[in-house]
């Protein structure tokens, strides 16, 4: 009788065996994370801040589509320009991107449509065709498209509601370097140690015309045929890119986009 209770005191857990048990389970419970006072006031000034960007500037597109009017600014005044560039400098202020570049060739925008809301370009990429100003789209390609792929893209002139368009067919590609020259050329004393975080190389493949939706006639360019964007300003309702011809452009994401 004696030697059953001398074994199950024995095999009694001991008081310092169960703080043991006890200490361990304290020391190797998950533990939740939690952000300290200064680190949960920081996100959540930043994502006031963001949400105050947002909405900032969603207004000023709306400024900027009101005082560009309805003809992409081909038809505006020095002194309507000078408001338009007013807006704008505003804008490419608030840029979201440290990277403008990147979205056009890893294919992010592969599938999305931008309509244009203003330019100062007096070329057909303003939509103005001789005495006509038709509506302006860039359609990024989808990234199943036979033809499609990181970049490609094609520029859309339509005139009398859509029964006769005029296409170019182009590809963007990241500038290697250490910046750029002027208004978007590339560097060319860089050693392309560097990648240009804005700057994108615009290679022009063929220029076509459609009327009623059916193509009658079709050119590709000299082989070699290209020009410079530097993107200003890229976010999920607008870009902003600049030419190294000197000319701006605006474009909108498209409604249906």
């Amino acid at each position: 009788m004696h030697a059953v209770a001398s074994a199950a005191a024995r095999l009694a857990p001991s008081p310092r065996s169960s703080r043991l048990r006890s200490s361990a389970a304290v020391r190797f419970a998950p533990r939740r994370c939690r952000l300290s006072p200064v680190r949960a006031e920081r996100a959540s000034n930043k994502n006031a801040a963001e949400e105050i960007t947002s909405a900032k500037l969603s207004l000023l597109v709306d400024d900027l589509r009101a005082a560009s009017g309805d003809a992409n600014g081909v038809d505006l005044t020095d002194e309507d320009r000078s408001e338009v560039d007013s807006i704008l400098a505003v804008i490419e202020s608030l840029c979201p991107s440290d990277n403008r570049a990147k979205a056009h060739v890893d294919g992010t925008l592969a599938g999305t449509s931008w309509d244009l809301i203003y330019t100062d370009s007096a070329g057909n990429s303003s939509g103005k065709i001789g005495p006509f100003v038709g509506k302006v789209r860039q359609v990024f390609k989808p990234s199943d498209d036979p033809n499609g792929g990181p970049g490609t893209y094609t520029n859309v002139v339509e005139l009398f509601g859509g029964l006769l368009a005029i296409k170019l067919d182009a590809v963007a590609e990241a500038v290697t370097g250490r910046g750029t020259a002027g208004v978007g050329a590339p560097d060319a004393s860089s050693d392309g140690a560097n990648a240009s975080s804005d700057a994108l190389k615009v290679t022009f493949v063929d220029t076509s015309v459609w009327v009623l939706g059916a193509e009658v006639f079709r050119r590709p360019f000299p082989e070699g045929r290209s020009g410079t964007w530097v993107m200003k300003h890229v976010s999920d309702e607008l870009r902003v890119l600049r030419t190294n011809q000197g000319n701006v452009f605006a474009l909108g994401r498209s409604s249906d986009s």
